[in-house]
């Protein structure tokens, strides 16, 4: 565990905020290599390391899969340390990322480390850091399209190191969708009060009003029976770029966090044209979108740590992970990792080195299963 430890105090000490990971997948490369691990790949989105089978025409293969990037800090001075100062208090070790989710990173390198010397013929392990998690999943997203077109495995499963302090096993998500919706009007002077009706702003207030009657609907139409429902979210409401308070508006914008299951998933362009219609207003993605994940009952990836992990309590993920991008090649992909979701994003952010720990033995044991 010391060594885990020491790793992930390295990979704290790496400012990675989301859109500055270069710094920190350049020393995930470097370590793979010191490691002398089989392959090295890298590119700008992700670094990527491989453990291949002795005779090298392994049938299967394990994903260890883990982001490196975090959110900001924030407030710095509010911080006990610097964000980036690693340290161990009171058998937790803090520092922004740490549960979220260095820490499994580090354990997932540790692990992949140690199959070196106890690699078998018909099985590989990659190792894999990737970046942007936190904004849209592009890093797993390359990763995943490099996977499908390199590897030929008969069965490829996926762990993900995201916080699930360290009893949950999370076998799926919803979908998301950031969406943002313009409502048109015409402007006019705001000391005529008439000229608000002519507006955008009616028609956005009209929206918005209807959101009990909106979300009724998916909920209705689109529940699953794991997944539960969608939902939908305002999170913002802006006006156009150019404005002046005397002036109303032409314009106005409202954005969206939207919470797919499968079902919302395949009708998500046709269910938000009805809505368009219905409220008078036009809509794009304001991100690339995410679809919804569920790992199979029956994946060797699930038994297998359920196996080892039998206190485990099978969930969804609160929020979204980078499953979808897995389970979307066929890879079936569970989520456990030692971080608490509650700490996540937090300021003096923390792990529980008695979880890493145990979460350290589950991944040996995982892949002694497997």
């Amino acid at each position: 565990m010391e060594e885990v430890t020491k790793l992930a105090k390295e990979l704290i000490a790496i400012p990675s905020v989301s859109g500055g990971e270069a710094e920190i997948l350049k020393f995930c490369a470097d370590w793979f290599r010191g490691a002398e691990f089989d392959d090295v790949f890298t590119d700008d989105m992700f670094t990527a390391g491989v453990v291949l089978a002795a005779n090298s025409a392994a049938s299967r293969a394990l994903i260890l899969c883990g982001h490196v990037d975090t959110v900001a800090p924030g407030d710095e001075s509010a911080w006990s340390r610097s964000p980036w100062q690693a340290y161990v208090r009171d058998k937790r070790l803090y520092g922004l990322g740490s549960g979220d989710m260095k820490m499994g990173v580090a354990l997932q390198m540790i692990i992949a480390k140690e199959y070196i010397n106890a690699r078998r013929d018909d099985f590989d392990v990659w190792c894999v850091a990737v970046a942007n998690e936190e904004v849209d999943g592009a890093g797993s997203a390359a990763f995943t399209k490099f996977f499908a077109q390199r590897a030929n495995y008969a069965e490829a499963s996926c762990l993900i190191a995201e916080p699930t302090d360290g009893d949950r096993i999370e076998v799926g998500h919803r979908g998301n969708r950031f969406v943002e919706l313009e409502f048109s009007g015409t402007a006019g002077h705001a000391s005529q009060e008439e000229n608000y009706q002519a507006s955008a702003l009616p028609k956005m207030a009209h929206f918005l009003m209807g959101l009990p009657d909106i979300r009724k609907t998916l909920h209705q139409t689109y529940r699953h029976n794991m997944l539960g429902e969608p939902s939908f979210t305002p999170t913002r409401v802006s006006p156009s770029q150019s404005f002046s308070a005397n002036k109303t508006a032409d314009k106005t914008y409202v954005a969206l966090d939207i919470r797919t299951t499968p079902g919302l998933d395949e009708a998500f362009e046709r269910q938000m044209n009805v809505f368009a219609e219905e409220y008078d207003f036009s809509w794009r993605y304001a991100a690339e979108p995410v679809n919804s994940a569920l790992c199979a009952d029956d994946a060797p990836i699930l038994r297998a740590v359920q196996t080892c992990l039998p206190e485990g309590k099978v969930s969804v993920s609160l929020g979204a992970t980078d499953q979808a991008f897995f389970q979307d090649i066929g890879v079936q992909t569970v989520v456990y990792g030692p971080g608490d979701f509650a700490r996540a994003h937090t300021t003096d952010e923390s792990v529980s080195l008695e979880k890493a720990k145990t979460a350290l033995a589950v991944y040996r044991r995982v892949i002694a299963l497997l």
